[in-house]
């Protein structure tokens, strides 16, 4: 039976953006596996045919005994299925498994890794972004391919030597269900309550101090908005910020993590999205997908995902006064909200729909040799 192994930081990659593939792999008769965390979106892919190797990957930063033990739980998932495709999400499981898969299992099997965003590490810089950048030069020569998700990532890999030119590619973000994320035109007028969202873990990478002075300097103004963030708490990470904190200011609201965010964003009017590094970010697809303007800073992944003046904001990273002017702008100015919204439900038809994603990757696999039976099975995930 052939066997390709999904590796990630946590289950909800996989869940969130990569279902229909596992699915595809499953309706074609392949054994999937699936190393990651033991967690519910893990055990839910599980329902459908996958099997999971629990690997607890430390991450935020460098730690050598929890690393190890990765290592050695990665080198023997790996001898333990011998995969014929492995495809790493996620800085640790690319770095380790790249290195892991092709001393395992040497020619046997195509390494395929996407860049999902450099997160910590290069947002922090210093010895932590020149640790993850060796890290990186060492694990993708090993690789078959790399995937990039924005171009600023691809450039910068290119530009250090870290990935050769025919061994990279570029696939904008993981798109987005279009048909469960419809567009919704939005009610207007002055006695209605303006509600701004942020939709993210609780780190201040995030941007959640920028958001609370945002939130802050509109309120001076615009007293009745709302400010909503919603996102997981990561207490492991070193860049977390607590519950308590968030809870205890004053000009925000604080939704905890939700299931299922379209809700939040149907009754939106902006997405506030103060990020200071991504990917392709999915709260911004996601909000484009139903007819929401975004304001956030002209970094990595997020000029990817938003068109400046024409479906949001950009604003120079920092700049608080700049996010501050153009979400009251869009808040008082119906029209341009409106008109800005239509142009991100365009934006994410023309570039983001999940669809178009899924079979960049198929055609990615095939190109590496993958094959496929033309008779699936009944198997959906």
């Amino acid at each position: 039976m052939q066997t390709i192994l999904f590796s990630a930081n946590r289950g909800y990659a996989l869940k969130s953006s990569r279902k229909n593939i596992i699915s595809l792999f499953l309706d074609r008769g392949w054994r999937v596996v699936l190393a990651t965390a033991d967690d519910p979106e893990s055990r839910y892919l599980c329902k459908f045919g996958a099997l999971l190797e629990p690997v607890n990957f430390s991450r935020g930063g460098f730690s050598p005994i929890h690393d190890i033990l990765s290592v050695n739980r990665l080198r023997y998932i790996y001898n333990k299925y011998r995969p014929d495709v492995v495809h790493h999400f996620h800085a640790k499981p690319v770095i380790f498994g790249s290195l892991v898969a092709r001393y395992t299992l040497r020619d046997s099997c195509r390494v395929v890794n996407t860049i999902t965003g450099l997160g910590h590490a290069f947002v922090t810089g210093g010895w932590l972004s020149h640790a993850a950048g060796l890290g990186y030069k060492l694990s993708l020569k090993n690789a078959d391919m790399t995937i990039f998700q924005n171009r600023d990532d691809q450039k910068l890999f290119g530009g250090r030597g870290w990935v050769a030119i025919h061994k990279q590619c570029l696939i904008v973000g993981s798109g987005v269900d279009l048909k469960k994320f419809e567009f919704r035109t939005r009610d207007c007028g002055s006695a209605r309550q303006p509600v701004v969202v942020m939709l993210g873990r609780l780190l201040k990478q995030k941007g959640i101090e920028e958001f609370v002075s945002v939130a802050r300097a509109v309120k001076e103004q615009c007293p009745q908005a709302r400010f909503v963030w919603a996102g997981e708490l990561d207490p492991v990470h070193p860049d977390a910020v607590s519950e308590t904190w968030i809870n205890r200011q004053p000009d925000i609201e604080y939704a905890g993590r939700l299931d299922d965010v379209r809700p939040l964003l149907s009754s939106a009017d902006v997405l506030l999205f103060p990020s200071h590094r991504e990917g392709v970010p999915r709260a911004v697809m996601e909000a484009a997908a139903v007819g929401l303007p975004t304001v956030g800073f002209r970094v990595p992944g997020v000029r990817e995902a938003v068109e400046d003046d024409v479906t949001g904001y950009l604003l120079a990273i920092g700049d608080v006064s700049g996010l501050t002017a153009r979400v009251l702008l869009l808040l008082q100015n119906d029209e341009l909200r409106q008109e800005m919204g239509k142009n991100a439900r365009r934006m994410a038809e023309k570039m983001f729909d999940i669809k178009s994603i899924e079979q960049a990757y198929f055609s990615l696999y095939r190109k590496l040799g993958v094959s496929f039976d033309d008779h699936p099975k009944a198997h959906a995930v």
